[in-house]
């Protein structure tokens, strides 16, 4: 698969307060590129943790997620609680997450103290609100969509261009798999195509998993 980014760029370190634990036999510990262009490294330790933050930088409206981000609170800030994302929104609003398996909600009185914590939150202003995220928020439509959008980062202008120039004369739907044979680039096409439903200038008629058979539709560009 060419790549069409213009040289060798490393992603940017990660920016959280702490460095996850070690690997073990329970316990799993992710590492994964993020973002758009080069990216930025981050860190997870779970496959739950790791969904959420696909899940989130496929959202429209978020400018910017940092993972493992410390929390000091208490009349002296003599207490710490560690946010598994926090999520600020393009409108400024942040989103401070704690990411928990439905089964551990109730171990050592954990809702009790993420109530503790979200009341200090908001007397510190730390963040605009709290979410405490689980498997039962995770939409598996999204998540594997999310995923697909996660490896088209790599821009192709042209390729890109090509598929507006083709696409805004649609009238009506398309497949995937019809325009990528419209606009003629073959593997250059079928990703610019992917990453301009990712930028919703192309939208898919239903809520379902990305194929080549997807219906999808031009929206335009986004002001």
């Amino acid at each position: 698969m060419p790549i069409f980014s213009e040289g060798t760029v490393l992603p940017a370190p990660s920016r959280a307060d702490r460095k996850i634990q070690s690997v073990s036999r329970w316990h799993c510990t992710i590492h994964a590129v993020r973002g758009e262009g080069a990216g930025t490294r981050m860190q997870c330790e779970s496959k739950l943790e790791m969904d959420h933050q696909s899940l989130q930088f496929a959202q429209p409206d978020v400018a910017d997620v940092v993972e493992q981000a410390y929390f000091k609170f208490g009349w002296r800030n003599e207490k710490r609680h560690v946010f598994d994302m926090l999520v600020t929104k393009a409108s400024g609003e942040r989103v401070a997450c704690t990411v928990k398996p439905t089964s551990l909600l109730h171990s050592k009185n954990f809702l009790e103290k993420m109530e503790v914590v979200a009341w200090w939150v908001q007397e510190k202003k730390f963040a605009s609100s709290v979410r405490l995220l689980t498997e039962a928020d995770i939409d598996q439509v999204a998540l594997h969509n999310a995923n697909i959008n996660a490896s088209v980062n790599d821009r192709d202008p042209d390729a890109e261009n090509a598929v507006r120039t083709v696409a805004c004369r649609l009238r009506g739907a398309i497949s995937i798999k019809a325009l990528t044979d419209e606009v003629g680039l073959r593997e250059r096409g079928y990703r610019a195509i992917l990453q301009l439903i990712s930028k919703r200038e192309l939208q898919p008629l239903r809520h379902e998993r990305t194929t080549p058979q997807t219906l999808i539709q031009w929206k335009g560009l986004q002001s």
